[in-house]
């Protein structure tokens, strides 16, 4: 069976980002860096870096406010976006991945977090690296000494390229998981393998699949990326000379966002 190139991405956008939410008052993907909310930078990376153009966000938290700020990105940078609610998100972001199942089709497909921003050069590299049907392919960073928060990240343990084990807790490991990945419907099975035992975690459908030897990774060492889950990491951030991720000089459409007076614009 011929290699299909990836046509969309899923964004996960459910979540209650407890931990950034608590300080800025504000619904993680709509938070502001460098201009841009989070949501923006991670649409504009996939466009720019693989020429993603349609988009699958799965929503939750605070749904409707997040739906029209995707519709309202959509709209200033010509990219299709759909929205889909997972009723389970709760339960982590396995179940909340879960949920894009029957909205992606057969093509090879990336997904991320809304609240990861990374050099589009991360989507390049793994648009490179298109997986055999029923696998999938995570870009790893072998730098541990450039992670921002090393005590949070998941960490990969890597096999001839492959992943061996990954998880928070891993003793030996070789790498960090950046949340980037691509991959076929092969995800699915293994979250739904994790789902059958109590976990619903991103990572424990990729353990799944990793044992079955159906998890590759693409290394893109050196390059920028940034899980934005805390105020000190929205400080690094806004501080970082990266952080406008998509071309030079290229203004948000997001601002300002029809959101109301709760959430703001700052």
């Amino acid at each position: 069976m011929p290699i299909t190139e990836p046509d969309r991405a899923v964004i996960l956008a459910a979540g209650l980002g407890s931990r950034l939410t608590s300080e800025t008052g504000t619904p993680k993907p709509l938070v502001r860096v460098g201009g841009k909310t989070l949501a923006e930078h991670t649409m504009l990376a996939l466009r720019d870096g693989a020429g993603i153009t349609n988009f699958i966000i799965v929503t939750g938290h605070e749904a409707d406010a997040i739906t029209a700020h995707f519709a309202l990105i959509a709209r200033g940078h010509d990219v299709t976006v759909d929205a889909v609610t997972a009723t389970d998100w709760r339960f982590g972001n396995g179940a909340s991945a879960l949920a894009a199942r029957e909205h992606v089709g057969d093509a090879p497909f990336f997904l991320t977090m809304t609240d990861h921003i990374f050099d589009p050069e991360i989507a390049e590299t793994l648009a490179r690296h298109v997986p055999e049907p029923g696998e999938m392919c995570l870009a790893v960073d072998r730098d541990k000494d450039g992670i921002f928060d090393l005590d949070d990240v998941t960490r990969v343990l890597l096999e001839d390229g492959q992943i061996r084990e990954i998880g928070k807790n891993l003793d030996a490991w070789d790498a960090a998981d950046t949340g980037i990945m691509l991959c076929t419907s092969g995800l699915f099975e293994g979250l739904e393998l994790a789902a059958a035992d109590g976990l619903h975690g991103l990572s424990d459908g990729l353990r799944h699949l990793a044992c079955q030897g159906r998890a590759k990774t693409a290394e893109v060492t050196g390059k920028f990326w940034l899980d934005v889950d805390t105020p000190e990491a929205l400080q690094e951030a806004e501080s970082h000379e990266k952080i406008c991720l998509s071309k030079e000089g290229q203004r948000s459409v997001s601002e300002p966002a029809p959101l109301g007076p709760r959430y703001g614009n700052s």
